[in-house]
């Protein structure tokens, strides 16, 4: 299943489809300190760029609550509840996304 293109993916109901950050790529503080992101984040919580999501689920009187963020959005989600779809790739429910990210 790893071969599957999230371009080809069309996410139902209130999935989204999001692009990881690479967190094992090395970056150089100001100071000249060399460190992955792996090493200092909470792995509980990880970073994404939202690439298709759902139209998202009605509520009881057929409204479909709006959300913050829309694709291309960067925002911060619980790993706990995301299905893996490639090793760059997550597929989370609207309910896992903590927080976006301000550009």
């Amino acid at each position: 299943m790893s071969n599957i293109e999230p371009d080809k993916l069309t996410p139902q109901g209130d999935f989204i489809i999001v692009e990881k950050i690479d967190y094992n790529e090395e970056q150089t503080t100001e100071a000249g300190i060399i460190f992955k992101q792996s090493q200092v984040l909470d792995s509980t919580y990880a970073t994404a760029k939202i690439l298709s999501m759902g139209r998202g689920l009605p509520l009881m009187n057929g409204e479909i609550p709006p959300v913050d963020y829309k694709e291309g959005s960067v925002i911060f989600y619980d790993v706990r509840g995301r299905q893996g779809v490639t090793p760059e790739f997550d597929l989370i429910r609207r309910e896992h996304v903590v927080a976006v990210v301000e550009e």
